[in-house]
């Protein structure tokens, strides 16, 4: 039981942590695409 519960706690903290870096990465690629975007302009 104990093992099992682990487990998920780790498989938990997982697929939290790669939900924030695909949202960290989306957030970061979108700066960095405005901030190019507004250099084109000037």
């Amino acid at each position: 039981m104990f093992l099992k519960n682990l487990i998920d706690t780790f498989l938990n903290i997982w697929v939290f942590t790669f939900i924030g870096i695909l949202v960290w990465l989306y957030f970061k690629k979108e700066s960095d695409g405005n901030q190019a975007e507004s250099q084109e302009r000037d």
